[in-house]
């Protein structure tokens, strides 16, 4: 078979053999790539009802349309006889995952229950489809180079409307994996598959099976009578918190597990965020900086107070031992005068940095103290006095304090990280700060100050990492908000290679490498991307609202909220994401949660807008909501707004376009559709996934603005 060629797959090598087929690697020779081919043996094609079950597999996972479900691209039949062809993974199985673990020692809980969650969520795509999989195991699935599941094998799945192909009395599927319905012969439904995940997490996280026997029949026997050990008996490693989890999983009656996947996830995630709560408050200090005021005689100097902060709150996020409020959060508090043990109360932490900043021409003075709010009490105070070539060095002076008073202790990679300097040059620094707080305005004409900005401080240092990130973030917003040219993508993926060239450990870059992976539709790379910006740093809200339209897009709704909700934690003044919250709740048919969001959104447009009057955008979605929410004439104002604001805009047309329909004005809405096209905002596939715009589908304008899209 190997070097033949058959249609126009040439087979490569054999990669595997089960009881229902051989598996090849091959070459596509039309579309010049790799892919797996499955055949049927020829000892069993002779059987019409093996074939009858080689085609079933082939038809039930053709069916499915999911980031966690191996592809099946079509199926065939030649001389030498009757196959499926796949696409081709590069990784190993599960199976092969767990064998190559020390002895004893299992999968790290936190990536079991991730991995489970992935698993799960490809389940409930293929429940939806009334296809349930009855023979999920290590062996069926694969775990690719890049950390994502694909389940396989759907060879003996049962589609509840389809002929049944399986004898009767005859159980299929790996003994123990079985439910206990499936070991008696019963019938068995979607619930068997949270059964067998139950066991297949159990092993992942303690390298053991929960049922174990030396012949068959006793081990049906305990499968079906027995409790297992509990997961954090096997292993005194594995939080407590697992152990309700897999025993509702592992339940011996159907009706007293997870009645669905939707709620296994729920419940993994929700475990999963009390495991990292729990470990956060054993392991880790937390430490608010406030925004540094600005007492220079210069008050256009508040971007270096700002930028200060900001390069304080990256320097401590990096130890691992200490959190640190996000800036997003700590800017809130920028000209308050609240007590600083009423703010440190409000943000849940003890600790508490606050500042002010003197800058004139080169001179710098920077006072701060440092408070413990628990005991009232002013830990250390300091006034540094220089030039403004001292900067890094004051830097490097506070954080180790600052470090040194919490009594935290830090590696000696830590070490070097509070000494690390992204450039030496004081002027490119400052280009750098003004730059960020031009990005941070976020208005067509601020963005484009911030690139001309970041492109002088990579002139003054080639080798500034940290403007490569921020010019790749400017390049790709200007992109989704403002010009919907592709040309600016390409701009920000080389700048975000050239800042990990230079700053490996740069998360602001991968962010910007998977905003404009997303926005090429490249959503493989996309989601790499933003969960390397997230391991690197945890506050980094718009990795966590990438991963988020990720997996709307991908129907992984589920998953969609645990990373929208982060976004909201970590910074309630990004407004969009309040939107985004609202369709995923729209569509999961959780009306509270939508009005919830709702009345969120609009107590936070008001607030946002006091400080960024010129935001057209949030005008915009804060007419929408407004309107959602029945005050039309506040509405119109602010709509009007924003097209005063910024008329021409792509994005602004399509949400003008939203903001008619709430208003039940199909023909404007129907219009400012139009526009947006026209202006460069083609999202046809967004425009059918949107609630907004349902009020106008059967519109005839939008009936004939969408035919054959």
């Amino acid at each position: 078979m190997i070097g033949q060629t058959i249609s126009h797959y040439k087979i490569l090598e054999k990669l595997g053999e089960g009881g229902m087929g051989v598996v090849y690697k091959a070459q596509d020779l039309k579309l010049d790539r790799f892919v797996a081919i499955k055949f049927l043996p020829a000892h069993l094609s002779t059987s019409e009802e093996n074939k009858a079950r080689f085609v079933q597999e082939a038809k039930a996972t053709a069916a499915l349309n999911h980031p966690n479900i191996l592809n099946v691209y079509e199926i065939d039949e030649q001389d030498h006889g009757i196959f499926f062809v796949m696409e081709f993974l590069e990784g190993r199985t599960l199976r092969s995952h767990i064998s190559s673990l020390k002895s004893s020692m299992g999968i790290p809980y936190t990536q079991a229950i991730e991995w489970t969650m992935q698993i799960a969520n490809g389940l409930h795509t293929a429940h939806q489809k009334n296809i349930v999989h009855r023979d999920i195991k290590p062996e069926n699935i694969m775990v690719t180079n890049n950390g994502q599941l694909k389940i396989m094998d759907f060879g003996i799945a049962k589609l509840k409307s389809g002929s049944g192909l399986t004898r009767t009395g005859t159980s299929l599927g790996t003994f123990s994996y079985m439910s206990p319905e499936q070991a008696q012969g019963m019938p068995a439904d979607h619930r068997s598959d949270i059964w067998s995940l139950g066991v297949v997490l159990y092993e992942m996280l303690t390298t053991d099976l929960p049922f174990k026997a030396e012949h068959e029949a006793a081990l049906l026997y305990l499968i079906v009578n027995e409790d297992p050990p509990l997961t954090s008996a096997m292993d005194k490693k594995i939080p407590r918190h697992v152990d309700p989890l897999v025993m509702k999983m592992l339940a011996k009656n159907p009706n007293h597990r997870f009645s669905n996947m939707v709620e296994v996830v729920q419940s993994l995630s929700a475990v999963k965020s009390e495991i990292e709560a729990s470990e956060g408050m054993t392991k880790t200090k937390g430490i608010a900086v406030l925004p540094f005021g600005n007492m220079s005689p210069d008050k256009e100097s508040d971007y270096f107070c700002d930028g200060l902060t900001e390069e304080l709150i990256v320097n401590l996020s990096k130890i691992k031992d200490i959190r640190v409020v996000p800036r997003s959060k700590a800017m809130q508090y920028k000209g308050t005068t609240k007590e600083v043990k009423v703010i440190g109360r409000e943000l849940g932490t003890r600790y508490v940095l606050s500042g002010n900043v003197r800058k004139f021409q080169d001179n710098l003075r920077i006072s701060v103290e440092l408070i413990d709010i628990e005991i009232d009490e002013q830990l250390w105070a300091e006034t540094f006095k220089g030039k403004l070539a001292d900067v890094f060095d004051i830097q490097e002076q506070v954080s180790k304090q600052i470090v040194d008073t919490m009594l935290v202790k830090i590696s000696p990679t830590e070490k070097v990280v509070l000494t690390k300097r992204p450039t030496l040059n004081t002027e490119a620094f400052d280009c750098y700060l003004r730059a960020r707080n031009f990005l941070y305005q976020l208005t067509k004409n601020s963005v484009q100050f911030a690139m001309q900005l970041f492109q002088k401080a990579i002139e003054l240092d080639a080798r500034y990492a940290d403007a490569y990130a921020g010019l790749s973030e400017s390049y790709a917003f200007f992109y989704q908000l403002f010009d919907r040219r592709e040309e600016w993508l390409d701009k920000a993926i080389e700048a975000s290679l050239k800042a990990l060239m230079y700053d490996p450990s740069l998360s602001e870059a991968y962010s910007a490498l998977s905003l404009s992976h997303f926005h090429k539709d490249s959503l493989d790379e996309a989601s790499v991307a933003g969960r390397k910006a997230i391991e690197l740093d945890p506050n980094n809200y718009l990795a966590y609202w990438i991963l988020g339209r990720i997996y709307h897009t991908t129907d992984r709704d589920q998953d969609a909220l645990e990373c929208f909700n982060k976004v909201v934690a970590i910074n309630p003044e990004f407004y969009s994401v309040y939107s985004d919250l609202q369709i995923v709740y729209g569509r999961l048919g959780r009306k509270d949660k939508y009005e919830e969001m709702l009345r969120s959104a609009l107590a936070i447009y008001p607030r946002y807008l006091s400080q960024h009057p010129d935001d057209a955008r949030c005008h915009m979605f804060y007419a929408v909501d407004l309107a959602q929410a029945g005050k039309k004439d506040e509405a119109k104002i602010e709509a009007a707004r924003a097209l005063e604001l910024n008329p021409n805009d792509p994005l602004m047309l399509y949400n003008a376009a939203c903001f008619f329909a709430q208003m039940s004005e199909a023909s404007k809405a129907v219009e400012m559709l139009r526009n947006a096209i026209a202006a460069g905002y083609p999202d046809y596939e967004w425009f059918k996934r949107d609630p907004d715009l349902d009020s106008i589908r059967n519109d005839p304008g939008y009936i004939e603005l969408m035919k054959g899209k």
